[in-house]
């Protein structure tokens, strides 16, 4: 009925623009054709329809840029489509920033996902930004942005394996130069490095020893001492646990986030010093001294401040430090495992 009353509804000439357009050549569409659609609707795409000749607008830039390189034709084209659609510079300058900024970012994280930033890589990016035309301020925001998430991912890794190895630490700060980005102005993060580096040393470098204030045994050298320490036992009977299943590697480095564990359950029996040797774990409390062969202990149970000690016989401990327990447990884990 609407085609034998000549009536049209105004969608259909966005329709037909959108046949128009995929049916032929862009450079080979006409202005009077695009006119032609509006005198026969009477109306102005460009008022009526405005968000669908952007559309038109986008996909083909988008199609253009796939291959993240325009070339002369393809700029011819793109100048041709903006007069056919009457846009103006301001919408087709933001259609270029919205797409390019995407395929700018798509690209700068294939760059820089493997940690490194060649100069083939950097002029590549640099000649993209300039095709794109990206403004300098955005393009330099979408640079920081991944760079600094890169390094982050890289870092990530690291405290998630919970340790610092030399070869790793070198890798960390090439990367840190290639990207340009500061991994020691976080005080948070350098320490937690600063933290992992010194698990390394303590479970792989020969171990330091220190002068305690107490007489060791002949053939007797220290690698611990803690000033403040506190003895607890249960009073419950507890099931003994398979000997060597003692690992600190899980604890220790996101302290700042978790809770010590509760001593609701143990009574305090003494307050004190402890010392770590080769051969043995002293304690020396107000009470009384006591003392631990590290061959007597059946497994050990690291916890943010402090450990659990199973040993053969006798009551066994429960160990709270007010600093450094967990250099105290990974010392211990390492002598129970040499």
């Amino acid at each position: 009925m609407q085609k034998l009353l000549k009536q049209y509804p105004d969608d259909n000439a966005v329709i037909e623009l959108n046949n128009l357009l995929s049916s032929k050549s862009i450079l080979e569409i006409s202005a009077e054709e695009v006119l032609s659609i509006e005198q026969r609707y009477k109306l102005q795409l460009i008022k009526n329809y405005k968000l669908n000749l952007e559309e038109f607008y986008a996909v083909y830039l988008n199609r253009c840029l796939s291959d993240r390189v325009l070339n002369k034709e393809e700029t011819d084209t793109l100048k041709h489509l903006k007069r056919l659609l009457s846009l103006d510079d301001v919408t087709v300058e933001n259609l270029h920033q919205r797409i390019g900024s995407v395929i700018y970012k798509q690209s700068f994280e294939e760059a820089a996902a493997d940690g490194r930033l060649t100069h083939a890589e950097k002029d590549f990016l640099t000649d993209l930004e300039t095709q794109l035309r990206l403004p300098r301020q955005l393009a330099e925001k979408i640079s920081l942005e991944i760079r600094n998430r890169v390094m982050e991912d890289h870092v990530s890794k690291v405290i998630n394996d919970r340790r610092l190895s030399p070869e790793e630490e070198k890798e960390l700060m090439a990367i840190s130069e290639s990207l340009q980005v500061n991994i020691t102005e976080d005080k948070y993060t350098a320490g937690k490095l600063d933290k992992l580096k010194h698990y390394w040393a303590l479970e792989n470098l020969e171990l330091p020893t220190i002068m305690p204030d107490i007489n060791l045994q002949r053939s007797e050298v220290c690698y611990f001492q803690a000033d403040e320490a506190k003895w607890f036992e249960t009073r419950s009977t507890r099931g003994r646990k398979s000997p060597g299943s003692y690992s600190s590697k899980q604890y220790f480095l996101h302290a700042g986030n978790a809770k010590p564990s509760s001593s609701d359950h143990y009574a305090l029996i003494d307050i004190g010093k402890l010392f770590l040797t080769n051969k043995r774990i002293i304690f020396m409390g107000m009470k009384k001294n006591t003392n631990i062969r590290l061959e007597k202990i059946l497994s050990i149970e690291p916890q943010l401040d402090g450990i659990e000690i199973d040993k053969e016989s006798g009551k066994s401990p429960r160990l709270l430090l007010s600093d450094n327990a967990d250099v105290f447990c990974i010392l211990l884990e390492r002598l129970l495992k040499n």
